[in-house]
């Protein structure tokens, strides 16, 4: 008879991810910094990337580059970010990088969100959370040899 649906792994793996964002969702607009759980992880991501193209932000968030140009521009809208248009493997790309202004609020939310995310750590050993991390790195190219996407 197999398995329920809902103990499979790829159950688990959406349900756990969905229940992740939702959470994450949440928390950003509790927090009411004016700036949206995306916005806040596209802002994070320009902040950890050194010379960040918008390509490479579509790549890392999973949205298309339309979209991504959206997101980027509201960043630039509230002088979170700066974009530049610069030459890359002589190709014309926009370079996002961080204001102060950005810096600063993401430093913000970031002094609020870190001890929250050290409370679920010291529930997970380090051992373990390496494992789940590499198990998944793992899966998720398994699935892009055995299925044709367009991510």
């Amino acid at each position: 008879m197999g398995i329920k649906y809902e103990n499979s792994l790829f159950f688990q793996i959406n349900s756990s991810s969905r229940y992740l964002h939702l959470a994450f969702e949440q928390l950003i607009k509790e927090l009411n910094f004016g700036i949206s759980p995306m916005e806040y992880l596209a802002l994070t991501i320009i902040i950890d990337t050194k010379d960040c193209c918008q390509r490479d932000l579509a790549r890392l968030i999973l949205k298309d580059r339309a979209n991504t140009g959206k997101l980027a521009n509201a960043l630039q809208k509230k002088e979170y970010i700066n974009i530049e248009l610069k030459t890359k493997n002589n190709r014309p790309v926009k370079i996002l990088t961080p204001t102060k202004k950005g810096i600063e609020i993401n430093g913000k939310i970031r002094k609020i969100i870190d001890p929250l995310y050290k409370k679920i750590e010291l529930k997970v050993s380090k051992k373990l959370m390496d494992t789940m991390i590499e198990n998944l790195k793992h899966l998720k190219n398994v699935v892009k040899t055995a299925i044709t996407t367009t991510i």
